[in-house]
């Protein structure tokens, strides 16, 4: 999920404060129709393929249904639009069967259809959908993607019922269910699918428990979807999305009790309930990328050469990072044994660098490290970095600074458009998986910015399709350790995902890996007493109006 959001830094103060004495705690009753979250400010892209900011993916848990949606506490699959499946003894074969009380906001039946149009859709080379290389998974989807081949019959995807959905994968993929949890795999509905702006559309018909009842500058609102298959689960009335970047504003709202999670903005120091602040390590990695698509800088050997000359030892100190990373994913049980780049070598930068036709750096032309002009963090490395490159003679390396409420869109725009040659971003993994990053750096993928094309890394992400288990994440991993030895990426901390919410009296969210929280699962508990407060809580209903 994901995604998909741009983040300055987390340090190490940041965790401090988040171990900070909580205040004293009394059960008090709460009740409310109404959830309030903040988010930081965006106009969010309800399109499900066109989308990839982490904000989205969660709002995309009210309102959209796959085939499976996540556990909220273990993220593992669970059956969500299809009722049943059943898989071929090849494991190529699955067949879905929809629930028959699935249906639209609208109140019009979810097909089986519906899904096979949308996945075409998201396949079409013309819409260039950010995730569709997710659908390489499938077989001929890969081919029709990349325009080699023209009819979408050839894709695996078959409606066999009104309510029965057949797909045929390139390989068997022992993580299928898994990847069927992202949003890119949602169903549109059939009225939405040859539109591309869908800002314009008042009543936006969707599957999932709530529906959006209005928008309006800085606010969502959500509210049940009284024809979701699964409606008397939903125990929240209403979700109030707040869109703000107002850190100071958003945190007095909370201690008042306007606002019962804070997804975004947040003023920790300024915060009074500090026993709401919720911290634990993500699927996500902070890094820089080269430009891998222009001269010199396409060069694996220039590239090794440079991230060799850098001292890192002090860049990723744990007096800068919670958790350092000298790895793209962040290692996991089966998943530890991949090594990046994690000191200076000078002498063999050098023998690098004469390698790549540069003794010395000798005829290197300049650098631009593009950073956001609000990152104090991404500052700081960009100038390590200038002070160390321009001890080779003649390198010139510019610091390029970018509001940084415009910096995503800059780097996704690419380096061309961007001007840049190396830049710093943040991505969540999409699914608990190590393709949800290494699957971004083949040469056909949509979200490859970075313009990295490697034959060899190509060959062995591939290859990994083909195998199961502990083999699958050793291929997956002998295809990380080249991409970094290549250094066309350089890792430089893990996420941390930062919430403030009272996970007591929110039921049902839990701390996860992607920092995911459907809301379908979210009801009001018990409150405690808030340390500014002299009497009970009000509910969401009483509390301040917004």
């Amino acid at each position: 999920m994901s995604s998909r959001a741009f983040a300055l830094a987390a340090t190490l103060s940041l965790a401090l404060a988040a171990l900070s004495p909580a205040a004293a705690a009394q059960p008090t009753s709460a009740a409310g129709t109404e959830l309030v979250v903040a988010f930081n400010d965006l106009e969010p892209e309800f399109d499900p393929q066109h989308s990839i900011y982490s904000a989205e993916a969660q709002i995309f848990t009210g309102i959209y249904e796959g085939l499976f949606s996540y556990d909220p506490a273990s993220l593992d699959p669970v059956k969500a639009a299809c009722r049943s499946f059943s898989r071929s003894k090849d494991g190529l074969t699955y067949t879905f069967y929809l629930r028959e009380e699935a249906r639209w906001s609208d109140g019009s039946p979810l097909l089986a259809g519906d899904f096979a149009a949308a996945w075409l859709r998201a396949l079409d080379p013309a819409a260039r959908a950010d995730y569709a290389a997710f659908f390489d998974v499938i077989a001929g989807a890969k081919d029709y993607r990349l325009g080699k081949a023209k009819d979408p019959s050839g894709v695996g995807v078959s409606v066999v019922g009104d309510k029965v959905l057949q797909v045929k994968l390139a390989a068997p993929a022992a993580y299928f269910t898994r990847l069927l949890c992202h949003h890119s795999f949602s169903p549109v509905h059939p009225s939405m699918l040859k539109r591309r702006d869908w800002k314009a559309t008042p009543a936006l018909p969707v599957n999932g428990p709530y529906k959006v009842a209005s928008q309006a500058k800085g606010e969502i609102l959500l509210e049940r979807n009284p024809h979701y298959w699964d409606a008397k689960a939903v125990r929240i009335d209403r979700v109030r999305l707040v869109l703000s970047d107002d850190d100071a504003d958003v945190t007095r709202r909370y201690d008042n009790g306007e606002i019962q999670w804070l997804a975004g903005p947040m003023d920790l120091d300024a915060l009074l309930d500090r026993g709401s602040i919720q911290v634990a390590p993500m699927f996500g990695t902070h890094y820089w990328f080269f430009d891998c698509g222009k001269a010199p800088w396409q060069n694996a050997d220039l590239r090794r050469a440079l991230a060799l000359l850098l001292p890192w030892k002090e860049l990723r100190s744990k007096e800068n990072y919670v958790i350092p990373a000298k790895t793209l994913v962040l290692p996991f049980e089966g998943y530890d044994k991949v090594e990046g780049i994690a000191a200076l070598d000078e002498e063999a930068a050098r023998q690098l660098l004469a390698k790549a036709g540069h003794p010395d750096g000798k005829g290197l032309p300049s650098l631009t490290l593009l950073v956001p002009s609000e990152g104090e963090d991404a500052q700081r490395v960009a100038a390590a970095m200038k002070a160390a490159w321009e001890r080779l003679p003649g390198l010139a390396v510019e610091i390029k600074k970018v509001p940084s409420a415009n910096y995503f869109s800059v780097v996704r725009s690419g380096p061309d458009k961007g001007g840049f040659d190396l830049a710093i971003t943040t991505w969540i993994g999409d699914f608990a998986d190590p393709l949800a990053f290494l699957g971004m750096w083949t040469s056909d993928s949509n979200l490859n910015d970075a313009r990295h094309a490697d034959p060899e890394y190509d060959r062995l992400v591939a290859e990994s399709a083909g195998k199961d288990g502990d083999e699958r994440l050793a291929a997956l991993a002998k295809a990380e350790a080249r991409l970094l030895a290549g250094a066309a990426v350089l890792p430089m901390y893990h996420s941390i995902a930062v919430n403030v919410v009272d996970a007591e009296f929110l039921e049902g969210w839990f701390s996860n890996a992607l920092d995911i929280h459907p809301f379908k699962y979210l009801g009001f508990g018990e409150r405690r007493v808030r340390p500014n407060v002299a009497s009970a809580d009000p509910t969401p209903e009483a509390a301040a109006p917004l």
